[in-house]
This record gives structure tokens, sequence and C-alpha cells, in this order.
């Protein structure tokens, strides 16, 4: 009897099922957990997955929660499949193992150790820090775009570059609404950090990368898109980490939204291929 339990087949989704459901749930609403080892994640996994190795789990299951849909996946299925059953057994409503792990993941990934981007959250982090942190982070992603506009030979790809600078309009335009609602009409979030880009990093480091990547404007949409799968993980992340019930509901928005920046550059590059 024990034996043809533990055999029961988990609850499983494909990956392009886990890919629909991410885009159409909010952040927040579900638990994405990466089960793999560390080197494993930094070299690539899901924007917003928690890491916890299949080996620490047991160990760790306090810092899920267990009435929260959870996605488990890792590298082709299998040790996300045991995470699935131990979950299962732990408790845990509705547990899913993502098949075929992320080798059968065809969407946008993020890079990067758990704790990139997560030294700039303040220990203290309230509403107002976040905002002017996602502000800076926003700022810094259009100078770049537009740094890049300067840099491109072609007018096709300085066009391109024109409109994905005007694209964080739209964010930044929300943040300041939300800012200036706390601080008066006439105010603006402080930009002298605006040198930091989404995903905690520098724009010159950025720059350096993209330069060989300006006559190809497909590459161009791949670069644009990694960039906003990093901000997606860094803003869950953050949403994880914070404390402030206002700074979480705040970051999970910004997610939110992050995966509709994704969205948009999907499409525009399906189109730019047809």
């Amino acid at each position: 009897m024990l034996l043809a339990k533990f055999f029961v087949r988990v609850p499983s989704q494909s990956a392009a099922d886990v890919r629909h459901y991410l885009e159409e749930h909010a952040t927040g609403s579900y638990q994405l957990v990466d089960v793999r080892q560390p080197k494993e994640y930094s070299a690539g996994h899901l924007p917003g997955a928690q890491l916890i190795p299949l080996k620490e789990l047991p160990q760790r299951l306090a810092e899920l929660d267990p009435d929260l849909p959870t996605i488990v996946y890792c590298a082709s299925g299998r040790r996300s499949t045991a995470a699935t059953k131990l979950l299962l057994g732990a408790g845990f409503k509705e547990v899913y193992n993502m098949e075929g792990g992320i080798k059968a993941w065809h969407g946008a990934t993020a890079a990067g150790p758990a704790e990139l981007g997560l030294e700039l959250l303040p220990s203290d982090l309230d509403l107002n820090d976040a905002i002017c942190l996602a502000w800076a982070m926003e700022e810094g992603l259009q100078r770049f775009y537009r740094l890049l506009e300067d840099e491109a030979a072609g007018q096709t790809e300085k066009t391109l570059f024109h409109k994905l600078a005007s694209f964080e309009n739209v964010h930044k335009k929300r943040l300041l609404d939300r800012y200036q609602a706390i601080h008066g009409p006439d105010s603006r979030p402080p930009d002298e950090q605006a040198v930091v880009m989404e995903g905690g990093r520098r724009i010159g480091d950025y720059l350096k990368r993209a330069k060989a990547l300006l006559h190809a404007p497909a590459d161009i949409f791949d670069l644009a898109m990694s960039l906003e799968a990093q901000a997606l993980d860094l803003y869950a992340r953050m949403a994880a980490a914070s404390d402030d019930a206002a700074s979480r509901e705040f970051f999970h928005q910004m997610a939110d939204e992050e995966k509709d920046h994704l969205s948009f550059l999907a499409n525009e590059l399906d189109r730019f291929l047809a």
C-alpha cells in the first residue's frame, strides 16, 4: 500500500501551461520554487522563483505558504517531482511539478544569485523607499536605451531603441503618480541613483554587452526581454523580502507590470520576425 502510494503520479503541468499561468495570475497569488543548486539558479532561472535546493526543502518549509498554489521546477523535472511529493505530504494544498524542468522552458529567464539586487533593499524599507528605488531603476533603463539609440548606426535600430525608451514612460508615470500622492503634486522622486539598472546592475555593464548587438534587431529584442525579465525577478524577490505590507503589494504590482512589458516585447518580436 505504501509503495503504491509512493509511485502515484504527482500533479504536473507542462512548461507552456506554467508560462501561461504565470502570465495570467498576479504576482504574490502563487509560489514559484526552484529546487536546483545555487550555481544552476545563478546561470538562469524563472523570474521571481525562490531558490530552495531540494536537500534543504524539508528544513525550509516554513518559508513557504501551504495555502498558496505552488509550482516547483528543477533542471529536467526529476528533483521537482520529489519536491512536489514532499510538499503535498507536508500538507500543501495545491502543488504542481513543471514537466521537463527549465530545459523545457522557452520563455524569458533571469540570471544571477538569489541575493542579486536585494542589497539595494533598505532594511527599514517603506513605500516611499520602494517608489524611489523603482524610479531610479526605471530611469536608469530609459537612459540606457537612449544611449543605445545614440550609438546605433542604422535607422531601424534607432527606432527600436527610441520606442523601448518611450516604453519606460508608462512605468515612470505610475511611479510619479504614487510619489506625488504622498509628497504633493509638484514633487519628483530623487534620481541621484539613476545609474542603477533594473536588476541592480550599472548602465556601463549593459552598454558593453549591447554594443555587439546593435546590428541585429532580433538580438535587441532579446536583450530588452532579458532586462525586463531581470526586473520582474528583482521586483518579485523584493516583494518576498519586504516586511511592510504596502511595499510588498507595491512590488507585486511592479512585477505584474514587468510581465506586461515582456508580453509587449514578445508580440513586437513576433511582428518583426513575420
